[in-house]
């Protein structure tokens, strides 16, 4: 026969592992955030992103996003305010990937990414736009990369010349280069 008050303390403990929680600041989550709180005084919400590609690694398994955020840092090198950079964008780069659910695409459309964290060190993404969805679960340990400036084209292309934050990057790269570029897409 099983003891009641340990089947109470079992039920709230099972309750208290699959309590979810809203995130409210995604940048807490961020492992390598120094860069990217040096641009921002107040790091912006996940919302009205652009999506400029999905990078799926099997090796991990992740998921890398390569947004644009709609506001550009507060605190940009000189070097982006003297040759008028005006879009701000980066990878985020989600690890041991479960549960991957994506239909449709939104070339240079909007949408936000919502995280909720899930007993205690996993996470639940989201993204939907008008046709398109993305969810899946990942570890609450994400990294940010290939930090960069350009300027809005008139067509919303991201194809034009651009500045790196890490100096690496910057050596290697003034443009973004093609999705076949391994040492791009798959690391941070």
């Amino acid at each position: 026969m099983c003891d009641p008050s340990m089947t109470h303390a079992m039920d709230r403990f099972q309750a208290a592992r699959s309590t979810t929680i809203t995130i409210r600041n995604w940048a807490e989550l961020v492992q390598n955030s120094a860069d990217l709180q040096s641009l921002y005084t107040d790091i912006p919400p996940l919302t009205g992103l652009t999506v400029r590609s999905i990078h799926l690694n099997h090796f991990g398994p992740c998921l890398t996003l390569r947004i644009d955020l709609p506001e550009f840092p507060q605190n940009p090198p000189p070097s982006w305010v003297d040759a008028e950079l005006d879009q701000f964008q980066f990878h985020l780069e989600f690890i041991a990937i479960e549960n991957l659910e994506l239909s449709g695409w939104l070339p240079d459309g909007r949408a936000s990414l919502e995280l909720d964290r899930h007993n205690h060190n996993k996470i639940f993404a989201r993204m939907e736009s008008d046709g398109f969805h993305l969810s899946f679960a990942a570890s609450d340990s994400i990294l940010v990369g290939h930090m960069s400036a350009y300027k809005a084209l008139p067509n919303g292309s991201d194809s034009g010349p651009r500045q790196f934050v890490r100096k690496l990057d910057a050596k290697k790269y003034d443009v973004i280069p093609p999705v076949y570029e391994k040492t791009f897409y798959e690391h941070i």
